[in-house]
């Protein structure tokens, strides 16, 4: 049991609650792209480790609430309900997040309407399975020229097979993500300790005593952050009202000359949440995020100076993160193989073992054991081999687990990298080998794969560690976020097409990805690619670095590098957005620890929960503001 041990029960009343507001929550978060796309729409909240449409919902909930409990308290939640709901929540949002449903709703039903022979899609259509995806062009007028209504019999008949289909093997993929987890969490969480910075505010927000709302300095900092933030969004409305911290200075454009404009785009702007958030990662990570950044900055540099950046695609930073993600995942495999094997043979042969179940071994290890025959199953049916489907599922969850590990262990503000399954495979054996129908599924499973940052494993591992923290039965959490993996996933494919039928698919929502995705596909139907031997180098070298920094961890205690912050500095959004307040965290954090001591830091961590709850909690009411006006806010979020 986690400390302060909750006598609170967590009633079925929850679901009752959650159920509409993740359809909501689904809503919003679609209703985030503007009607001409991404250039007309709000921030994005699930493209930052905790979304700030949850963190607005939970805070609304907790007011409603304590009225409640003054007036009706029969029908208020206690602290275990709320934590419960956030986490629901939570997962509802992933399922419908930017980097996963909002991808792949668009992808299916986006050939019928724009392959022409000029693009080359008409070269890979027929190879599309005509369950997933929607190819009747006549019907889908309405659907992207908009000015019209989802509600009509036609309209939902020609959505619901493949939407009901995708919504099938989102559920069995994500079910697995929730029994790797179950293997996994004790062993993270209960023996090793990680520390889960994430959870940090919202346990925080829902402490039992109310303590965290009647903080001086939560306050300080929430009025900060969201001073900012509101100064900021009405310099974007009327320019002649000073913003503070809402523009990016372009380091390299500064300087103007070679080599140092090889360093590409080097933005530096001050995010408060990002600097908030900083201040619960360890020293030596949030220092190894940054470092890594200037690092890969700097061999750009040394690469024009070498005349190496004559190739577009050097220094590899793509293949270098998948290789250095990948080798996140063996080595947290590696250190938790014990544990692995513990449950395992509970699994098989109904053994004992030590600690809390999130869910009982022997049901984790069949469930996999079946999804696993699924999902194989699946690949065949759409031409993909036996050993190549074994691959890309030991791929993806080898991915989902390493961004669980980084996220329980560092709470870094976002997390992103561009390197999917397909990429990793295609660049050992070529794309011909992989043979057309393969790449033509994998291509649609890019949408739910493309830079992880919003992912199911993290969120299920920080619920498991919310519940055990305030000692809340994690049986519970199961038939909850099974329910709130399907309600979102369906609420997201009513809120896409509710919204693309009213404005037109052609414009609203994601497009760029679209393209990107089947021209690339197209490129490969005309010109196959052969395997990559500098992607390959660049793969396997990520991964050695990360074999290295984590042998060097565990030889000298002084160490201060990091292996996660050289996989992270690789990302294309995340390290260039933020570094910079990740610098500043550190430096405010370093300070603080070396000066003050322990005692001034536990001290300052409501001041900088609150920066983090001011920033989000404004950003969340510039979003509905936009979305209630039909025009683009302030974006504090990209």
């Amino acid at each position: 049991m986690g400390s302060g041990a909750a006598k609170s029960p967590v009633r079925a009343r929850v679901l009752v609650v959650a159920v509409p507001l993740i359809v909501a929550n689904s809503f919003w978060l679609f209703a985030n792209w503007g009607r001409q796309g991404y250039a007309s729409g709000q921030s994005f909240a699930t493209v930052i480790s905790i979304f700030f449409n949850v963190v607005f919902c939970l805070l609304v909930a907790m007011a409603i609430n304590a009225a409640l409990k003054r007036f009706m308290p029969r029908l208020a939640f206690n602290h275990a309900e709320m934590i419960v709901l956030y986490i629901l929540l939570t997962i509802g949002s992933v399922m419908a997040g930017h980097d996963s449903t909002q991808i792949l709703w668009p992808m299916i039903a986006y050939t019928a309407w724009f392959a022409t022979p000029e693009n080359g899609w008409t070269r890979f259509t027929h190879a599309m399975p005509d369950v997933l995806t929607i190819k009747d062009r006549g019907a889908l007028k309405d659907y992207f020229c908009g000015h019209s209504t989802l509600y009509t019999w036609d309209h939902i008949a020609l959505w619901a097979v493949p939407v009901l289909a995708w919504t099938a093997i989102i559920f069995v993929m994500t079910t697995m993500m929730l029994f790797i987890i179950a293997i996994l969490a004790d062993r993270w969480t209960r023996q090793e300790k990680l520390s889960c910075p994430i959870v940090q505010l919202p346990l925080a927000m829902t402490q039992p005593e109310g303590g965290f709302f009647r903080n001086g300095l939560m306050w300080a900092g929430l009025a900060a952050a969201a001073g900012m933030n509101l100064m900021n969004g009405l310099h974007v409305l009327y320019p002649n009202v000073p913003g503070f911290g809402g523009q990016f200075a372009d380091v390299s454009a500064l300087i103007g000359v070679r080599p140092w404009t090889a360093m590409g785009w080097t933005p530096i702007a001050l995010f408060p949440f990002a600097v908030g958030m900083s201040y619960f990662i360890p020293l030596d990570l949030s220092f190894s995020i940054w470092f890594f950044y200037v690092v890969t900055k700097l061999s750009r540099v040394a690469g024009d100076v070498l005349g190496l950046t004559a190739n577009p695609r050097f220094p590899y930073p793509n293949q270098q993160a998948s290789g250095a993600w990948i080798g996140l995942a063996i080595t947290a495999i590696w250190m938790s193989r014990g544990a692995i094997r513990d449950q395992i043979r509970a699994g098989l042969y109904g053994t004992k073992v030590s600690g809390q179940e999130l869910i009982r071994p022997r049901t984790a290890v069949v469930g996999l054991a079946v999804g696993s025959l699924i999902l194989l199953t699946l690949g065949r049916m759409v031409g993909i081999s036996l050993p190549l489907g074994i691959v890309y599922l030991a791929l993806m969850f080898a991915i989902g687990t390493a961004i669980a590990r980084v996220r329980a262990e560092l709470g870094p503000p976002s997390h992103d990298f561009l390197g999917d399954p397909l990429l990793m495979i295609t660049t050992f054996t070529g794309t011909q080998a992989v043979g057309l129908p393969a790449l033509t599924f994998m291509t649609l499973m890019n949408s739910l794969n493309r830079a992880y940052r919003s992912h199911p494993m993290p969120s299920m591992l920080e619920g498991f560690v919310m519940c055990d923290r305030r000692g809340i039965p994690t049986r519970l959490l199961v038939p909850g976020i099974i329910v709130a993996v399907l309600v979102g996933t369906l609420s997201s494919a009513w809120a896409h097409c509710h919204l693309s039928y009213r404005y037109g698919a052609a414009s609203y929502g994601e497009q760029a990805q679209c393209w990107w995705f089947y021209d690339k596909l197209a490129l490969w139907c005309k010109t196959p690619a052969p395997a990559d031997g500098a992607g390959m180098a660049a793969m396997l070298g990520g991964a050695g670095v990360i074999f290295g920094l984590m042998a060097l961890r565990r030889r000298f205690i002084w160490w201060p590098l990091h292996p996660a912050g050289y996989a992270l500095s690789l990302s294309p959004w995340n390290a260039t957005w933020y570094s910079g307040s990740v610098f500043l965290g550190w430096l405010i954090k370093l300070l603080i620890m070396r000066y003050g001591g322990i005692r001034i830091y536990r001290r300052a961590m409501p001041l900088f929960m609150g920066i983090v709850l001011g920033d989000l909690t404004m950003g969340a009411i510039w979003s509905l503001l936009g979305i209630a006006l039909g025009m683009p806010m302030y974006r504090f979020l990209f």
